[in-house]
């Protein structure tokens, strides 16, 4: 079941040009109903403390307060924020079509929490940074992982897959970056 107003597959995949993007394809966004159990675990996913929210906000002020000094660690934060972003609008896709508006929060027990920049990890060196987004890159792929276990929906599955896959990628280019910055 499809819905919405989706993009054409061709304009999906235009970010994978990107130097810190996997050059493998995403799935279409689709889902095989909708549910409201499945929405609030993207939900997390989407704007929680791990989320794709916090992992734009959290790269890109890095790639902000790393561009005067250390311009291929800016790069690699810009470019990896990008690249969450695009996860969040195919989250964001996703959870519409499970039935639930995608605003910028979780749904918890039927409690609405809203994303809050608090979630950031602001850090205090390029070592320190670093080891910050390493440490959410781990998160986000266990969080993913966890998630993609409890739903029974053979579309969302594959977009958390995919998602997982990028995730991974990103890991190893942090951890390159820690490499030569801080051992």
């Amino acid at each position: 079941m499809t819905q919405g107003n989706v993009k054409p597959a061709a304009a999906r995949q235009d970010h994978l040009n990107r130097w810190c993007a996997l050059p493998t394809l995403y799935p279409e966004i689709r889902v095989q109903r909708p549910n409201r159990y499945y929405a609030e675990l993207l939900l997390e996913d989407y704007a929680g403390q791990v989320s794709e929210m916090t992992a734009i906000n959290q790269y890109f002020y890095h790639h902000v307060v790393f561009k005067e000094k250390y311009a291929d660690l800016a790069a690699l934060e810009e470019c990896i924020s990008i690249i969450e972003m695009w996860h969040l609008e195919m989250l964001a896709e996703t959870i519409l079509l499970l039935g639930v508006d995608p605003r910028i929060r979780t749904l918890t027990g039927n409690q609405t929490v809203y994303w809050n920049a608090n979630y950031v990890y602001y850090g205090n060196s390029v070592c320190d940074r670093l080891a910050a987004d390493i440490a959410a890159e781990k998160s986000a792929i266990v969080q993913y992982r966890k998630h993609r276990d409890l739903i029974n929906d053979p579309y969302i599955d594959a977009i958390l897959e995919r998602i997982i896959m990028d995730e991974q990628h990103h890991l190893r280019l942090f951890t390159e970056a820690m490499d030569k910055y801080c051992r």
